[in-house]
């Protein structure tokens, strides 16, 4: 070997260090790129399994919401946003009906009057919520056409049957 090419040569463990390196990378690139292409599709398995819950928890009821399809519940979502001028207050309320009842099961003795004030409360609110959601949701339903209701009755069944076929743990009872 002449000392031109003892030069241009990199040495024998410069070159094992360098592939050592760019194997690393590689490596590192590889798994990168596996870990994301299985995030993205197992996102996309899990949405066709699962479509995602209605957004529309203050007016939600249920099964009958989760039924409706896309395109209703939307139109469910912007009848409640229309309407729901007073369901921030709600929740501001609710969450002063917590820190009231905190502090009534710290007392001692225990506040029982405002135990059940603040449960009292609350059975009332849940019920204005309810029937706010009910109504609108009758408003829905008489909005729908014939083929629409029918397919919507569908799901409904569909899900009932589903639910019938689950263990009593899973239903919520």
């Amino acid at each position: 070997m002449t000392q031109k090419d003892k030069i241009a040569a990199p040495s024998e463990p410069a070159r094992a260090r360098l592939k050592g390196w760019v194997k690393a990378a590689f490596i590192a690139s590889v798994t990168l790129n596996l870990l994301v292409a299985g995030v993205v599709v197992g996102g996309i398995i899990r949405h066709d399994r699962h479509p995602p819950r209605p957004m529309i928890s203050d007016v939600s009821i249920g099964p009958f919401t989760e039924a409706l399809s896309q395109n209703d519940r939307e139109a469910l979502r912007r009848a409640a946003q229309r309407e729901s001028t007073g369901f921030r207050a709600m929740r501001q309320a609710a969450r002063e009906d917590y820190r009231r009842l905190i502090a009534a099961l710290r007392a001692e003795p225990l506040d029982e009057a405002v135990v059940q004030e603040v449960f009292a409360t609350r059975r009332q609110r849940l019920a204005e919520r309810s029937a706010f959601g009910e109504r609108l949701m009758v408003e829905r339903v008489k909005a729908m056409s014939a083929a629409e209701r029918q397919d919507f009755a569908d799901r409904l069944e569909r899900m009932a049957e589903r639910r019938e076929r689950m263990p009593d743990h899973a239903k919520g009872n």
